[in-house]
């Protein structure tokens, strides 16, 4: 099925913008402390800006339906693919209900104080549905939806930053920002590091649907570099206003947000209504968020199946708009049950929200660890096609590889062994989700023939049967 070229530079900067921008982790790295501000300006620098680069190139010398997937292909082989190709998808599977719940305590927050776990549980499981639907739907329906998710993001963001600098204005500022504060310290507050690490992912994601852009050449290089700067300032802006609102101390990971809100709000007259209405945007930004990674990466395992990567069901399409179906109606299996097994160990929503957010992006950055090293062996390869290059030499390019690798590996280090006591628990609980995880996708992978070894079988069935 040939589908028509859809995405405008416009769609593009606004889908990244809604990939990147992530509510749900901003009272998390808000936690950290004032010193936060500065790890956020480090991570931009050392971390965003060449991840961003990087795709860049790859997706204009390298376009493919597959984005890193293919990538990693190309530089690392099939098995490699398959690899990344099934820890891409199950990560979003897994942050899925991470969000809804996330969600579903917003709902409680602004609706129903005492809403039990139980009834939270079942918000998330529908909300997973509803999001599966969307996807399933026509791009040129669905792109609406991370469309409009960017601008309600970056209302809610920016509000949050105006109302922040005006509390400071008048009330003072709950938390001292100083040198000394905004010092970078290994302490406790860093075990939520990782989260701004994951709040700058996804500049590749819009790769996932390069076949679909009207001139990615063109439009991708631009696009990008927008969606960086805004991205930047409005996450550095929206969590100093979360820190000149509240102490530290009082910024939880469900409820800061709306707290926060709350404690801008309470002067102007209406304030009630106007933060039922932005609770109301804030929910569904989280909607938007999942949708959007889910088209990417729902596509890139679609891809991934027609390239024997992944099983067959993986790559089962609508039959009328093309989109993804068996790896949609899979993700929200996957989501379903997460949500279900984690929610009857879980003693509070806060616990269950952290122990899927932490699991699923633990999961999430891993195949980053291959994109980074494989643009460095594909940036020595003869066969692109032309595109935007980062100029520079071979240091320049190494330099460009090892900042955002050794800022990923950090942070899946921090998933597992918080900075801070020693939690065994927490520690092993991880590992052993990981070790599922990861097995789960070698049996896979071993049980998709590489194309060489198909091709061989096809050829002894074939000698197999009677000349006719």
């Amino acid at each position: 099925m040939i589908n028509p070229r859809r995405l405008t530079r416009r769609d593009i900067m606004l889908f990244t913008i809604s990939a990147i921008l992530t509510i749900d982790g901003l009272a998390a790295a808000a936690a950290i402390g004032v010193q936060s501000l500065t790890w956020w300006l480090l991570s931009f620098i050392c971390f965003a800006i060449p991840y961003a680069l990087i795709s860049v190139e790859l997706g204009t010398c390298r376009p493919s339906r597959g984005g890193i997937v293919h990538w990693v292909r190309l530089a690392f082989g099939k098995r490699w693919a398959s690899r990344t190709s099934w820890l891409y998808w199950i990560n979003v599977a897994l942050w899925m209900p991470a969000a809804f719940i996330m969600m579903a305590g917003i709902f409680s927050q602004m609706f129903w104080p005492e809403m039990p776990l139980k009834h939270q549980i079942l918000f998330a499981l529908v909300a997973t549905w509803l999001a599966v639907a969307v996807c399933c739907l026509s791009l040129d329906i669905g792109k609406w939806i991370p469309n409009i998710g960017a601008c309600c993001k970056i209302l809610v963001v920016f509000l949050l930053g105006v109302g922040g600098v005006i509390t400071a204005m008048h009330d003072g500022i709950a938390n001292t920002i100083n040198l000394t504060t905004l010092t970078p310290k290994w302490d406790e507050g860093l075990q939520f590091f990782p989260v701004i690490i994951f709040s700058m992912m996804g500049f590749d994601l819009a790769c996932c649907a390069g076949d679909e852009m009207k001139n990615p050449q063109r439009d991708l290089p631009v696009a990008l570099l927008l969606a960086g700067i805004v991205i930047t300032v409005l996450y550095l802006f929206a969590v100093f206003g979360m820190l000149a609102a509240l102490p530290v101390d009082e910024i939880g990971l469900i409820s800061g947000l709306l707290s926060t809100f709350e404690r801008l709000l309470a002067p102007l007259p209406g304030s009630e209504w106007l933060v039922l209405v932005i609770g109301m945007l804030i929910m569904f930004s989280f909607m938007t968020n999942i949708v959007t990674w889910s088209i990417g990466s729902n596509r890139a395992a679609t891809e991934a199946a027609h390239d024997n990567d992944l099983p067959a069901i993986f790559g089962i399409e609508h039959p009328t708009y093309g989109t993804p179906l068996g790896a949609s109606v899979l993700s929200g299996g996957v989501s379903s049950l997460a949500i279900i097994l984690y929610g009857v160990m879980a003693e509070s929503a806060e616990v269950l929200y952290w122990s899927l957010f932490s699991f699923a992006n633990l999961i999430f950055l891993l195949p980053y660890l291959l994109l980074f090293p494989a643009y460095l062996i594909l940036k020595r390869q003869p066969g692109a096609e032309a595109g935007w290059q980062i100029p520079g030499k071979l240091w320049t390019t190494r330099i460009i590889v090892f900042l955002p690798l050794l800022f990923t590996a950090q942070a899946i280090v921090f998933f597992v062994l918080p900075p801070g006591a020693f939690d065994p628990t927490h520690t092993f609980s991880t590992l052993a989700g990981l070790g599922v995880v990861v097995a789960i996708g070698e049996w896979i992978c071993r049980r998709n023939p590489a194309p060489e070894r198909a091709q061989i079988a096809i050829k002894e069935k074939l000698s197999e049967c009677p000349a006719s």
